[in-house]
């Protein structure tokens, strides 16, 4: 453990079945296998070799860790960029937001393998948008005590509401309030480009029933995943 190498050098000692391996790349690495025997070995991928033409070597559990491996690295790379765990005294509450942030990355990864192009980022906005969205229970026209679920959005921005980006939308007149006969809203993608516009007009399909001028607003407002890009 305390023993200081140069690059590339290598230590390793063994206890029967167990074998302790140090190894100087960038930094110090440590590793420990009943398999291996840490001995260096040349690595074949891509037959690259260092700037003194010599072939790069490196210890043999540290080749077999990097081409079977990758896929946990790969899971705690995505998992670690938005984690949500935060600092607490109940550890059963980590370990459930960590099962959700695994469920989260995992399911991003079937998105990506059926064809998936988008950020991360972008897909979880979309999950967490689709979970926002609560149902109401109101009653039946009949009258009965039967009730059937009406959605209801629960956005902290109306540009969240993912209804936006599929199926046909509808575009119609704001209906008149107690204070105005023809009343107007602000246009959420004016807002967002930096200027103030009143239109009459909304999309009646979408579920967050935002106000839109009528071109070109309403065409970028159900086509563009990121309306604050364009100018």
């Amino acid at each position: 453990m305390s023993s200081k190498l140069k690059k590339g050098e290598v230590q390793r000692r063994r206890c029967g079945q167990l074998m302790v391996m140090k190894w100087k790349d960038k930094r110090d690495v440590l590793m420990l296998s009943t398999f291996h025997s840490g001995k260096l070995v040349n690595v074949k991928a891509g037959k690259r070799c260092s700037k003194k033409g010599e072939p790069i070597q490196k210890p043999d559990c540290v080749v077999d860790y990097n081409s079977s491996m990758g896929g946990v690295d790969r899971v705690d790379q995505l998992s670690s960029y938005y984690t949500p765990l935060r600092k607490s005294l109940k550890w059963y509450r980590k370990v459930v937001l960590h099962v959700l942030d695994i469920s989260m990355v995992n399911a991003y990864i079937l998105y990506k393998s059926v064809g998936g192009t988008k950020p991360l980022l972008w897909f979880r906005r979309q999950v967490v948008g689709s979970l926002l969205m609560a149902d109401d229970r109101e009653p039946t026209a009949s009258g009965s005590q039967e009730t059937e679920p009406v959605p209801r959005p629960f956005f902290h921005h109306k540009l969240s509401d993912t209804s936006r980006l599929s199926g046909q939308h509808y575009m119609d007149l704001l209906p008149p309030n107690a204070n105005k006969s023809n009343p107007t809203k602000r246009c959420i993608v004016c807002f967002k480009s930096g200027r103030r516009r009143e239109t009459r007009y909304f999309c009646e399909t979408c579920l967050s029933k935002p106000a839109l001028c009528v071109v070109p607003c309403f065409k970028i407002f159900h086509s563009e995943d990121d309306i604050q890009a364009v100018q």
